[in-house]
Protein backbone atom coordinates (compact mmCIF):
# COMPACT_ATOMS: atom_id res chain seq x y z
CA UNK A 1 0.00 0.00 0.00
CA UNK A 2 1.63 3.41 -0.84
CA UNK A 3 1.75 6.46 1.67
CA UNK A 4 3.49 9.86 1.83
CA UNK A 5 5.71 11.00 4.20
CA UNK A 6 5.04 13.23 6.32
CA UNK A 7 7.95 14.79 8.27
CA UNK A 8 10.93 16.64 6.95
CA UNK A 9 12.81 13.33 6.51
CA UNK A 10 12.88 10.09 8.29
CA UNK A 11 16.58 7.73 8.53
CA UNK A 12 15.98 4.42 6.98
CA UNK A 13 17.89 1.28 8.90
CA UNK A 14 19.65 -1.60 7.44
CA UNK A 15 17.88 -3.51 10.07
CA UNK A 16 14.92 -3.27 12.29
CA UNK A 17 16.67 -1.74 15.05
CA UNK A 18 18.07 1.58 16.73
CA UNK A 19 21.70 -0.03 16.97
CA UNK A 20 21.47 -0.58 12.73
CA UNK A 21 23.34 1.44 10.91
CA UNK A 22 21.31 4.72 8.81
CA UNK A 23 21.17 3.06 5.17
CA UNK A 24 18.92 6.12 3.37
CA UNK A 25 16.55 8.62 4.38
CA UNK A 26 12.60 9.00 3.06
CA UNK A 27 11.63 12.62 2.44
CA UNK A 28 9.18 14.84 2.93
CA UNK A 29 5.88 13.94 0.16
CA UNK A 30 7.90 10.84 -0.77
CA UNK A 31 5.41 8.25 -2.01
CA UNK A 32 6.50 5.18 -0.25
CA UNK A 33 5.47 1.46 0.03
CA UNK A 34 5.46 -0.44 3.23
CA UNK A 35 6.69 -3.34 2.10
CA UNK A 36 6.40 -5.28 5.96
CA UNK A 37 7.08 -5.32 9.61
CA UNK A 38 8.72 -6.39 12.79
CA UNK A 39 8.74 -6.25 16.46
CA UNK A 40 7.32 -2.51 15.79
CA UNK A 41 9.45 -1.47 12.66
CA UNK A 42 8.44 -1.00 9.39
CA UNK A 43 10.25 -1.91 6.03
CA UNK A 44 9.88 0.52 3.47
CA UNK A 45 10.79 1.67 -0.13
CA UNK A 46 11.43 4.79 -1.43
CA UNK A 47 10.76 6.25 -4.76
CA UNK A 48 14.36 5.11 -6.03
CA UNK A 49 13.69 1.97 -5.26
CA UNK A 50 15.72 1.41 -2.22
CA UNK A 51 14.82 0.09 0.97
CA UNK A 52 15.05 0.00 4.82
CA UNK A 53 13.64 0.13 8.19
CA UNK A 54 11.95 2.47 10.11
CA UNK A 55 10.67 2.94 13.69
CA UNK A 56 6.97 3.23 13.04
CA UNK A 57 4.24 4.26 11.32
CA UNK A 58 3.23 7.83 12.56
CA UNK A 59 4.79 9.70 10.37
CA UNK A 60 3.43 8.24 7.14
CA UNK A 61 -0.42 9.60 5.54
CA UNK A 62 -1.64 7.10 3.01
CA UNK A 63 -0.94 8.50 -0.21
CA UNK A 64 -3.39 10.32 -2.04
CA UNK A 65 -3.32 13.03 -5.27
CA UNK A 66 -1.38 15.85 -4.35
CA UNK A 67 -0.87 18.22 -6.87
CA UNK A 68 1.94 20.34 -6.47
CA UNK A 69 2.11 23.75 -7.75
CA UNK A 70 5.06 25.39 -5.49
CA UNK A 71 8.61 24.20 -5.13
CA UNK A 72 10.86 25.31 -2.13
CA UNK A 73 13.61 26.96 -3.42
CA UNK A 74 15.57 28.21 -0.42
CA UNK A 75 18.07 25.48 1.38
CA UNK A 76 15.40 25.04 4.31
CA UNK A 77 12.15 27.14 4.83
CA UNK A 78 9.44 27.35 7.56
CA UNK A 79 5.80 26.45 7.22
CA UNK A 80 3.08 28.50 9.73
CA UNK A 81 -0.13 27.55 10.78
CA UNK A 82 -1.07 31.05 10.70
CA UNK A 83 0.00 33.89 8.52
CA UNK A 84 2.28 35.43 10.86
CA UNK A 85 5.64 34.56 11.91
CA UNK A 86 5.75 35.36 15.70
CA UNK A 87 3.80 32.29 16.53
CA UNK A 88 6.28 29.91 15.24
CA UNK A 89 6.70 27.66 11.92
CA UNK A 90 4.83 24.04 12.27
CA UNK A 91 7.63 22.53 10.85
CA UNK A 92 10.63 23.16 8.51
CA UNK A 93 11.28 21.56 5.12
CA UNK A 94 14.32 21.40 3.23
CA UNK A 95 15.01 22.41 -0.64
CA UNK A 96 13.06 20.84 -3.55
CA UNK A 97 10.09 20.10 -1.47
CA UNK A 98 6.77 20.38 -3.52
CA UNK A 99 3.77 21.69 -2.21
CA UNK A 100 -0.23 21.69 -2.69
CA UNK A 101 -1.14 25.57 -3.41
CA UNK A 102 -4.73 26.49 -2.17
CA UNK A 103 -4.63 30.22 -2.51
CA UNK A 104 -1.93 32.98 -3.35
CA UNK A 105 -3.36 34.83 -0.47
CA UNK A 106 -1.80 38.05 -0.74
CA UNK A 107 1.80 39.72 -1.94
CA UNK A 108 3.53 37.94 1.03
CA UNK A 109 1.75 34.69 1.60
CA UNK A 110 0.57 31.38 0.46
CA UNK A 111 -1.90 29.15 1.84
CA UNK A 112 -0.71 25.29 1.20
CA UNK A 113 -2.27 21.79 2.33
CA UNK A 114 0.16 19.66 3.33
CA UNK A 115 0.45 16.21 2.48
CA UNK A 116 -1.28 14.84 6.06
CA UNK A 117 -4.44 17.08 5.24
CA UNK A 118 -3.30 20.33 7.02
CA UNK A 119 -3.81 23.47 5.67
CA UNK A 120 -0.53 26.10 5.92
CA UNK A 121 0.84 28.95 5.04
CA UNK A 122 4.13 29.78 3.22
CA UNK A 123 6.07 32.72 2.32
CA UNK A 124 6.23 33.75 -1.37
CA UNK A 125 10.20 34.17 -1.09
CA UNK A 126 10.04 30.49 -0.26
CA UNK A 127 8.76 29.55 -3.37
CA UNK A 128 10.33 32.26 -5.79
CA UNK A 129 11.48 30.30 -8.86
CA UNK A 130 15.07 30.71 -9.93
CA UNK A 131 17.28 30.83 -13.18
CA UNK A 132 18.72 27.38 -13.39
CA UNK A 133 22.24 26.08 -14.45
CA UNK A 134 23.45 23.39 -12.70
CA UNK A 135 26.84 24.12 -12.13
CA UNK A 136 25.85 27.38 -10.41
CA UNK A 137 23.04 25.59 -9.06
CA UNK A 138 25.39 23.27 -7.27
CA UNK A 139 27.51 25.54 -6.01
CA UNK A 140 24.12 26.72 -3.64
CA UNK A 141 24.89 23.94 -1.48
CA UNK A 142 27.91 24.68 -0.48
CA UNK A 143 28.60 24.40 3.54
CA UNK A 144 25.97 21.87 3.94
CA UNK A 145 26.69 19.26 6.94
CA UNK A 146 28.06 15.67 5.50
CA UNK A 147 25.10 13.23 6.41
CA UNK A 148 25.26 9.41 6.08
CA UNK A 149 22.10 8.28 4.67
CA UNK A 150 21.23 12.43 3.65
CA UNK A 151 18.93 12.82 0.37
CA UNK A 152 17.82 16.66 1.78
CA UNK A 153 19.26 20.21 2.39
CA UNK A 154 19.07 19.25 5.72
CA UNK A 155 22.46 17.38 4.85
CA UNK A 156 23.53 15.18 1.78
CA UNK A 157 25.43 12.26 1.40
CA UNK A 158 27.95 11.76 -1.33
CA UNK A 159 25.67 10.01 -3.48
CA UNK A 160 22.14 11.36 -2.51
CA UNK A 161 23.84 15.09 -3.20
CA UNK A 162 24.56 14.06 -7.28
CA UNK A 163 20.95 12.08 -7.35
CA UNK A 164 19.67 15.46 -6.65
CA UNK A 165 21.40 17.29 -8.96
CA UNK A 166 20.48 15.30 -11.89
CA UNK A 167 17.02 14.77 -10.35
CA UNK A 168 16.48 18.81 -11.43
CA UNK A 169 17.65 18.05 -14.99
CA UNK A 170 14.99 15.29 -14.64
CA UNK A 171 17.63 12.30 -15.15
CA UNK A 172 16.70 9.94 -11.90
CA UNK A 173 20.16 8.50 -10.93
CA UNK A 174 20.03 5.22 -8.88
CA UNK A 175 20.95 5.95 -4.84
CA UNK A 176 24.92 4.47 -3.91
CA UNK A 177 27.40 5.75 -5.99
CA UNK A 178 28.25 2.07 -6.94
CA UNK A 179 24.73 1.47 -8.42
CA UNK A 180 25.38 5.21 -10.51
CA UNK A 181 28.91 4.10 -11.40
CA UNK A 182 27.45 0.59 -13.09
CA UNK A 183 24.58 2.38 -14.34
CA UNK A 184 24.29 1.42 -17.70
CA UNK A 185 23.58 4.41 -18.99
CA UNK A 186 26.53 6.10 -18.06
CA UNK A 187 29.15 6.04 -20.19
CA UNK A 188 32.76 5.55 -19.59
CA UNK A 189 35.25 8.37 -20.34
CA UNK A 190 38.98 9.13 -19.17
CA UNK A 191 39.48 11.71 -16.85
CA UNK A 192 41.08 13.61 -18.81
CA UNK A 193 37.91 13.88 -21.34
CA UNK A 194 35.56 15.25 -18.65
CA UNK A 195 33.16 17.95 -19.03
CA UNK A 196 31.28 19.92 -16.29
CA UNK A 197 28.52 17.89 -14.85
CA UNK A 198 30.28 14.10 -15.26
CA UNK A 199 30.29 12.21 -12.02
CA UNK A 200 33.59 11.03 -10.83
CA UNK A 201 33.73 7.85 -8.48
CA UNK A 202 36.40 7.12 -5.82
CA UNK A 203 36.84 3.57 -4.59
CA UNK A 204 39.40 1.08 -3.28
CA UNK A 205 38.82 -0.93 -6.57
CA UNK A 206 36.50 -0.73 -9.80
CA UNK A 207 34.58 -3.08 -7.78
CA UNK A 208 34.12 -1.51 -4.45
CA UNK A 209 32.90 2.21 -5.33
CA UNK A 210 33.07 4.47 -1.83
CA UNK A 211 32.36 7.93 -3.18
CA UNK A 212 31.18 10.35 -6.44
CA UNK A 213 31.34 14.16 -7.09
CA UNK A 214 30.43 16.26 -9.87
CA UNK A 215 33.12 17.41 -12.04
CA UNK A 216 32.75 21.61 -12.68
CA UNK A 217 35.40 21.95 -14.66
CA UNK A 218 39.06 22.97 -14.68
CA UNK A 219 40.65 21.03 -12.19
CA UNK A 220 37.53 21.20 -9.33
CA UNK A 221 34.82 19.07 -8.34
CA UNK A 222 32.01 19.35 -5.93
CA UNK A 223 30.80 16.72 -3.29
CA UNK A 224 30.28 16.17 0.55
CA UNK A 225 32.55 14.19 2.38
CA UNK A 226 33.85 13.84 5.98
CA UNK A 227 38.04 13.02 4.73
CA UNK A 228 40.34 15.46 5.25
CA UNK A 229 38.49 16.53 8.57
CA UNK A 230 36.06 18.76 6.65
CA UNK A 231 32.36 17.80 7.22
CA UNK A 232 30.49 19.10 4.82
CA UNK A 233 29.77 19.91 0.96
CA UNK A 234 32.84 21.64 -0.53
CA UNK A 235 34.41 22.32 -3.47
CA UNK A 236 37.84 19.88 -3.91
CA UNK A 237 40.21 19.29 -6.52
CA UNK A 238 42.02 16.78 -8.35
CA UNK A 239 45.01 17.33 -7.56
CA UNK A 240 44.68 17.42 -3.83
CA UNK A 241 46.26 14.04 -2.50
CA UNK A 242 43.33 12.89 -1.35
CA UNK A 243 41.32 12.89 -4.00
CA UNK A 244 44.48 12.53 -7.00
CA UNK A 245 43.19 8.34 -7.34
CA UNK A 246 46.81 7.45 -6.43
CA UNK A 247 47.55 4.20 -4.46
CA UNK A 248 48.63 5.79 -1.30
CA UNK A 249 45.25 7.66 -0.92
CA UNK A 250 42.53 6.79 1.10
CA UNK A 251 40.22 6.05 -2.28
CA UNK A 252 43.23 4.36 -4.91
CA UNK A 253 40.90 3.98 -7.63
CA UNK A 254 39.02 6.78 -9.70
CA UNK A 255 36.90 6.73 -12.27
CA UNK A 256 34.39 9.11 -14.68
CA UNK A 257 31.08 8.83 -16.13
CA UNK A 258 29.02 10.63 -18.64
CA UNK A 259 25.11 10.94 -18.50
CA UNK A 260 24.16 13.98 -19.72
Amino acid sequence: MSHCIHHPFIDMRERPSRESKVVSQAIFGEEIQVAGSQDGWFSIITSDGYSGWVPDKSFLTLAKPYFTHLEITRLKAHIYGEMDTEFGPLLSLPYGTKLHLINGLDSRWAKVLLVDGREAFIQKGDVEREPFELVSFSKKFIGLPYTWGGRSSFGYDCSGFVQMLYSRLGFQLPRDARQQMADPRAKSIAIEQMAASDLIFWGKSAGDIRHVGMFLGGDEFIHTSSRENKPYLRMSKLTDAEWGGEAGAFYPFRAARRFL
